[in-house]
């Protein structure tokens, strides 16, 4: 049965970042660029945080810059990077904090454009070098996340990203008079998981898996976009790497689990999303071997910028053998294709592509990439060579035998003891999981499916390797059965030839 989980709205981490610009120099700075009554000053940049929140160190949920590491990138059209309306639109200028602590002033340069002009700031945090559009500034959130140890707050910091509100103000008539100021709100775009778990022995990582984008590697976004409505998630503009569903973050030093939850934390940032269905938790002693337990999700999802404390009972996961991987949909799998010397690293990753078999077929040679063909189709269930058989059309056994593979007591069955081929119906449950409907979302997924191609039935040759798979189901269709397939745009169901060969990836038994 599952349980609920126990998720609190600690505090909202978006609130409010407040940072000010003076539209005007201090004295000391314009008797250093001394100019006529209409020259154009530097404009200065101070920061705040007015109510708690998260930005780089949570300590409980209080927010402080660091001094120098903590800089903000600045696009303002109008404004400009020379005085006196010289030079050019500031594009990415960099401000770096000055002090440490809930408030810091920021040294940068950038300066009024135009007196009595409308000037429109955009800006966002942690600065990133370069100088990309307002609309495509880079933004990362790593799957593989460290910890220094249980309860330590200090990776968090590396981990966050803000928006700033975007802000529209008049610059002052007479540029060397005091400006009103100009307050950037900063809101948060991930979400905070506060994992505490009770038990025994030692804990070494945790791992989060839904059936939604939780990280990614490379993506960007619009910092010019209107705000979110408070917990809505900012839109990604683009997602064009490392696109995962899960989530882990590895314990340098190994926390000892005692009897209370709150003795052990361990904190995760997360893309805010809103999943369907459970969302899997796993737990590992050593970072390889895992156990797991199934938790519902928050009703309404992960909220962006809040704080989510998840309560986690050690002693009632469950164990995951060695080569095994559970799925979001609670079923074991085996962690590879068959014939895979690894689990896959990237959806094109040749060592985790595995054999490819011809459907129906037990592990006889045939499977092997390398294998010979020959062009003689045979009518018993085991052809007694290792060649792979071609035919013109229809399958290689004639008459077609429709049992080979159903089951774990199916005649052939490729898989280990305890394993079988998946049905169509386990293979759209698995899909359906999926952050994205391609290679993408099939990789990203716990089963990390690679794209290991197919050979044809009717030449024996290779095709689409590393673009496409195609997997075998346990399901027949008259003369044919089906099979899961992807590419770079899609994922479905469809049928094939039985004399193709696909790949194979084993489904614990369920009896």
């Amino acid at each position: 049965m599952k349980s609920t989980i126990n998720y609190s709205w600690i505090m909202s981490m978006l609130l409010s970042a407040l940072v000010v610009i003076p539209a005007s120099c201090s004295k000391e700075s314009a008797k250093e660029n001394t100019r006529a009554e209409t020259s154009l000053p530097l404009i200065k940049i101070s920061g705040e945080h007015s109510l708690e929140t998260t930005k780089t160190t949570l300590n409980g949920v209080v927010t402080t810059w660091v001094a120098t590491t903590d800089k903000v990138g600045i696009f303002a059209p109008t404004s400009r990077t020379q005085t006196d309306g010289g030079g050019d639109p500031v594009v990415n200028s960099e401000f770096a904090a000055t002090s440490s602590g809930p408030k810091s002033s920021f040294t940068g340069n950038m300066y009024w454009g135009a007196p009595s002009a409308s000037h429109t700031f955009y800006a966002y945090y942690p600065y990133a070098a370069g100088s990309p559009a307002a609309t495509a500034v880079p933004v990362s959130l790593p799957a593989a996340q460290t910890q220094s140890a249980a309860n330590s707050t200090a990776h968090i910091g590396a981990l966050d990203f803000l928006v700033a509100t975007p802000v529209t103000v008049t610059s002052p008539g007479n540029t060397n008079s005091v400006a009103n100021d100009v307050n950037l709100s900063y809101n948060h775009l991930f979400t905070v998981l506060e994992f505490q778990i009770k038990g025994t022995g030692q804990l070494k990582a945790v791992k989060l898996s839904a059936n939604r984008t939780l990280a990614f590697s490379i993506g960007t976004i619009d910092i010019t976009q209107a705000t979110p409505a408070a917990g809505a998630a900012y839109p990604i503009v683009t997602i064009s790497s490392g696109r995962s569903n899960e989530v882990v973050v590895t314990l340098t030093t190994p926390a000892t689990l005692t009897a209370t939850n709150a003795d052990t934390k361990v904190y995760m940032v997360i893309n805010p999303v809103i999943p369907t269905g459970s969302c899997l938790i796993e737990l590992s002693v050593d970072g390889t071997n895992w156990t797991h337990l199934f938790k519902e999700a928050p009703v309404n999802g992960f909220k962006r910028g809040f704080k989510y404390v998840v309560s986690v009972d050690a002693s009632s996961a469950s164990t995951v053998e060695v080569g095994e991987v559970i799925s979001v949909t609670g079923r074991v799998w085996m962690d590879r294709n068959l014939g895979a010397s690894r689990v896959a690293t990237s959806f094109d990753d040749d060592q985790a592509y595995g054999d490819i078999y011809q459907w129906g077929r037990g592990s006889d040679g045939h499977q092997l990439r390398t294998s010979g063909h020959s062009y003689s189709a045979v009518d018993t269930d085991n052809p007694g060579h290792s060649d792979f058989i071609l035919v013109a059309s229809g399958g290689w056994r004639i008459p077609q035998n429709d049992n080979l593979w159903q089951g774990r007591s199916g005649t052939n069955n490729p898989c280990p003891s305890g394993f079988r081929l998946p049905t169509e119906a386990e293979f759209n449950e698995e899909r359906s999981t999926w952050s994205i409907s391609n290679y993408l979302g099939a990789f990203a997924s716990p089963l990390k499916l690679p794209a290991g191609g197919e050979r044809y039935g009717y030449n024996g040759l290779f095709y689409t390797v590393g673009t496409t798979g195609r997997y075998w189901s346990s399901t027949v269709d008259e003369t044919g059965s089906r099979r899961m397939s992807f590419n770079n745009f899609v994922s479905n169901i469809n049928t094939g030839s039985r004399a193709y060969g696909h790949s194979v990836r084993c489904i614990k038994d369920l009896k």
